[in-house]
């Protein structure tokens, strides 16, 4: 197939290679600014070259200007409009006049060199075909999901990989707080969040859960929270809520230390 972008950022020159690397062509690149630079990363495409003559059409704008960009550019009827948006469903493409879809690389991209075996994809619209078969193309596995769904699908990956991150950065903060500063406090915080990940792939949830909530040590809880600074009481009580049901479901938690963990969440 012959692939054009309008925008081409980090994700749009990753994938460009790949499927440079799988026999695709690459036609014209357009981008509001460093458009040059993208054909040279990519090593391929026609800067501000005609979009009539490709078979799909990817856009690869920040998410907050796909709207008004798709508004801007008009696509034959026979052409495929995908966007790489995770946020978004493909029909915010349908003012182009194309069959529209998504394709959602579930990565990130910190580099031009992404291997994207074992890592997935996930594809929507219409023309949702073609968009597998290029998320297929880029060695990665693949998953179709449905276009109304697509805002909670995003909502649950800045969960598990943004908050995460944010998790890691309160527990590092709390632990040079305890005296454990520098390397030593982070590559434990590390390690110890591995094997909770890894706890979840082998034993899943909620048997991968461990802890004073999955206990019912009510008492550790509270002394959590007594030392805790008093603007980081609200969100590790949110998280005591939010493990409440997991730990229930293990059935390592007895109903009196539920009740008493809850009054301590208010």
């Amino acid at each position: 197939m012959r692939i054009a972008f309008v925008g081409c950022g980090a994700a749009g020159r990753a994938l460009a290679r790949l499927w440079v690397n799988a026999g695709h062509e690459i036609g014209a690149v357009h981008a509001r600014t460093h458009a040059a630079e993208a054909v040279a990363a990519i090593g391929a495409g026609v800067v501000d070259g005609p979009l009539d003559d490709a078979d799909v059409v990817v856009f690869g704008v920040p998410d907050d200007a796909l709207a008004e960009v798709a508004a801007s550019v008009r696509l034959g009827a026979g052409q495929v409009a995908l966007h790489l948006s995770g946020a978004h469903p493909s029909s915010l493409l349908l003012p182009t006049g194309a069959r529209t879809a998504s394709l959602h690389p579930l990565c990130a991209f910190a580099s031009l060199d992404v291997d994207m075996t074992g890592k997935w994809c996930f594809v929507e619209g219409h023309a949702v075909e073609v968009a597998e078969a290029l998320a297929r193309d880029l060695g990665a596995r693949v998953s179709r999901i449905d276009t109304e769904g697509k805002t909670l699908y995003h909502a649950a990956a800045a969960i598990a990989s943004n908050y995460l991150v944010t998790l890691f950065a309160w527990a590092q903060r709390t632990m040079d707080q305890a005296g454990v500063a520098g390397e030593d406090g982070a590559d434990a915080l590390l390690a110890l969040m591995r094997g909770a990940l890894e706890n979840v792939q082998s034993e899943g949830v909620p048997l991968a859960l461990t802890g004073p909530i999955s206990r019912g040590d009510v008492a550790v809880v509270r002394s959590h929270l007594d030392a805790l600074p008093e603007a980081e009481k609200p969100l590790y009580k949110a998280l005591l809520l939010a493990t409440l049901p997991v730990a229930e479901a293990k059935g390592t938690l007895s109903e009196a230390a539920a009740r008493e963990l809850r009054v301590l969440a208010r």
